[in-house]
């Protein structure tokens, strides 16, 4: 349960800490971020955990020692799938109704699909922008301190609106938004299962009313949460990540972050069907060691 203090849950990973035949093995961020090279704020969780359990292991007069094995997963790609990126950036152009900006005079093959992306990119959030003003009452307001560098600016603008988003959902269920981004998202999410998943509601003997409200309640909280998921999956995105660095793999995972946001919006696609790149290898840096393996993906 997030947002609270689940008992259930901390009892149960204590007990698998203490006694589990395999390590306990959790992501210290909340949740991915779409980015194989940003790390999203660490939270405390998995540390205090560790503490409960060489607390209990103490009052049990055992000897063993809690580690802590921090795993970073990094994708790469085998082959550079630059056609299969410029056949999905030509999708997303076209979903959007959206012109190939065009490509400058000497310009590489990188820069000329950044300029498309971005071209992209601010169409999206400009649209996007528009949407929240006209339909949910959003007043963005001015950004405090605007810069002068397209792509900060960018960033900028996007983060107005993740937090004008989060007020949509954040007004639904009566609360004030608090914390970063990714708490409020971690709260809303935990009030929406509360909703949905009714603890105080027995579906074999409730009559039809009380269940037909229930529904109601539930339906209202799913589609207010999807406003939250629109944000879940832009928590990293900082408007320089490809800039500053061209790499097949920045510009792919951009890239899938625009089709996710998409198909959330059209619910057209479904989920399981993401675009297929190219194959990867994955590296887990662990110790001295790094173990590489190759994905089906």
């Amino acid at each position: 349960m997030r947002g609270k203090v689940d008992r259930m849950g901390l009892k149960s990973a204590r007990k698998l800490l203490l006694d589990g035949q395999f390590p306990l093995l959790a992501a210290p961020e909340g949740g991915t971020n779409g980015h194989s090279e940003i790390i999203s704020p660490l939270q405390p969780g998995v540390a205090q955990m560790a503490f409960c359990c060489a607390e209990d292991l103490r009052k049990l007069g055992r000897d063993e020692k809690v580690v802590i094995v921090p795993i970073g997963v990094q994708y790469k790609y085998i082959n550079s799938p630059w056609a299969a990126i410029q056949q999905l950036l030509g999708e997303l152009e076209r979903d959007c109704r959206l012109n190939n900006s065009g490509n400058a005079i000497g310009e590489t093959l990188d820069q000329q699909l950044y300029h498309r992306m971005y071209h992209l990119g601010e169409h999206l959030l400009s649209v996007m922008e528009t949407h929240y003003q006209r339909f949910y009452y959003c007043e963005l307001g001015p950004i405090v301190n605007p810069s002068d560098d397209s792509n900060t600016l960018f960033g900028q603008r996007l983060s107005r609106l993740m937090n004008n988003v989060l007020v949509v959902a954040e007004q639904h269920f009566g609360v004030q938004g608090r914390g970063t981004v990714i708490d409020r998202c971690r709260r809303l999410e935990q009030l929406s299962w509360e909703l949905i998943y009714r603890d105080d509601l027995n579906l074999e003997t409730a009559s039809l009313l009380d269940r037909g409200l229930a529904d109601r309640v539930a339906e209202e909280a799913s589609l207010r949460l999807w406003h939250m998921r629109l944000v879940e999956g832009f928590v990293a995105v900082t408007g320089k990540y490809v800039y500053e660095k061209m790499t097949v793999e920045r510009f792919a995972e951009t890239l899938l972050l625009t089709w996710e946001m998409l198909q959330k919006i059209s619910d057209d696609r479904p989920a399981f069907d993401r675009p297929k790149l190219g194959k990867k290898i994955v590296s887990l840096p662990g110790g001295n060691e790094e173990l590489t393996f190759q994905t089906s993906f």
